[in-house]
C-alpha cells in the first residue's frame, strides 16, 4: 500500500523491532477493498488485541494478508533516547521507516514502500479502564489513511441498511443521530451509530463499514460486539435536521452535498489534525474534498427532516423505493 511521507515524521535512525507473528494472537479484518488486514503484536499486548478483535468481530486470521498492523508492547514511550530497528522476519531494513508519536500513548511507524505498520503501545497503559480503549479508537485511524488514500473517507454519521442496502444519516451533533439509530424498526439492519468507514471500491461505487462506538466502552463500559467485517454498498446519505414535520427533500445543489458530507468527515478528521504538521492537514484536507466531492457525484443527497416521535423512516423507504431514485440507482449501476 503506498504511503505518504508524512511532514513532521522523523526518519527511524537505528530501530529494533521483531515481527514474529504469534499464531495465537494474530487477527483478519477484510475490507471492502479486497484489502485484507492482519492485526498481530508481541505477547505483552495479547489481552489488549484479543479485546480489540472481539468488539471488532474479528476471527484469527487464515491467509495472507495484504497489510499489517503490528502492535509492539514498550515500557517507556516517555523516554526520548528510545530507538529500535524493524526487523521484518529475514527482511531487514533501516531507511524509509518515519514515526508519529501521540504522547506517551503510542507511536506508528511507516514506511512509504512496505504495506506494515508499527504501533508501539506505552505497556502501563494497555489494561488501563480507559486508555486502553483510546487506544483502540486511535490506532485504526490508520485504515482512515488507508481509506482516504484510495477515494473513501470515515464519517461522523449513522449507518443503517434496507434489504442489504445502505443509507448514512449525517448530521451535527445534538441533532439526534444517535436517536434515529434507537428507532428505526426491526426490518432496517441497524450496523452502527457513530462512526463509518467509506471506501471506493472503483467506477463510482462505494461500500460502508460500521466501526465501533468508542464512547459506549469509554464511559459506559458496553460489552457489545460490532462487525466491522460486514460492508453494504452506499445507496444514499440523509442530512439529518429536527423539524415539526418528518419528510424527505432532494440536495439538487451538488455543492451543498458536497460541504454537509464534508463537515461528516471533518467530524473524525479534525482531532488527528490536531496533532500533525500543517503540511500533512493540507495534504489530507485536499485529498479529502476531492473524494467527497466524486461521491457526491454519484451518492445521491438528502435532507432528513425528523420529529421526535414521529416515523421518518418512512420518509426514508419512500424515497428509497421511488421510481426517480431505482432511475438514479440503475443507470449508476
Amino acid at each position: 500500500m503506498a504511503a505518504w511521507a508524512k511532514n513532521g515524521e522523523r526518519d527511524a535512525g537505528i530501530l529494533n523491532f521483531k515481527h514474529e507473528p504469534l499464531n495465537d494472537c494474530a487477527y483478519g479484518l477484510e475490507l471492502a477493498d479486497g484489502t485484507l488486514w492482519e492485526l498481530s503484536g508481541d505477547d505483552t499486548v495479547n489481552n489488549w488485541l484479543g479485546e480489540l478483535a472481539r468488539i471488532m468481530g474479528l476471527a484469527r486470521v487464515s491467509k495472507k494478508p495484504t497489510n499489517t498492523i503490528y502492535f509492539h508492547g514498550v515500557e517507556d514511550l516517555l523516554n526520548p533516547s528510545f530507538h529500535t530497528k524493524p526487523h521484518f522476519g529475514d527482511r531487514v531494513s533501516e531507511n524509509g521507516w518515519k514515526s508519529f508519536k501521540n504522547g506517551a500513548i503510542h507511536r506508528v511507524w511507516r514506511h512509504d514502500q512496505i504495506p506494515e505498520i508499527h504501533v508501539e503501545l506505552h505497556q502501563a497503559f494497555l489494561d488501563h479502564e480507559e486508555i486502553r480503549y483510546i487506544n483502540m479508537w486511535s490506532v485504526l485511524r490508520e485504515l482512515h489513511r488507508h481509506a482516504l488514500w484510495l477515494g473513501g473517507t470515515p464519517v461522523h454519521a449513522t449507518l443503517a441498511a434496507l434489504e442489504g442496502k445502505g443509507v448514512l444519516v449525517a448530521g451535527a451533533g445534538g441533532t439526534g443521530k444517535s436517536t434515529c439509530y434507537s428507532r428505526f424498526p426491526d426490518y432496517w439492519d441497524r450496523l452502527c451509530d457513530d462512526q463509518a468507514l467509506i471506501l471506493h471500491v472503483g467506477d463510482g461505487n462505494f461500500r460502508v463499514h460500521p466501526f465501533p462506538t468508542w464512547s459506549d466502552y469509554l464511559w459506559r463500559k458496553s460489552e457489545k460486539q460490532w462487525h466491522v467485517e460486514r460492508s453494504v454498498p452506499l445507496q444514499a446519505v440523509f442530512f439529518l435536521e429536527q423539524a415539526s414535520k418528518d419528510d424527505v427533500l432532494p440536495l439538487n445543489d451538488p455543492s451543498e452535498a458536497v460541504l454537509k458530507t464534508l463537515e461528516a468527515a471533518k467530524q473524525v478528521w479534525e482531532p488527528v489534525w490536531s496533532r500533525v504538521e500543517r503540511k500533512e492537514k493540507s495534504a489530507q484536507s485536499a485529498l479529502l474534498f476531492d473524494n467527497v466531492t466524486r461521491m457526491a457525484q454519484t451518492v445521491p443527497a438528502y435532507r432528513l427532516c425528523a420529529t421526535l416521535d414521529g416515523k421518518f423512516w418512512k420518509e426514508v423507504e419512500r424515497v428509497f423505493f421511488s421510481k426517480e431514485f431505482n432511475a438514479i440507482r440503475t443507470q449508476k449501476d
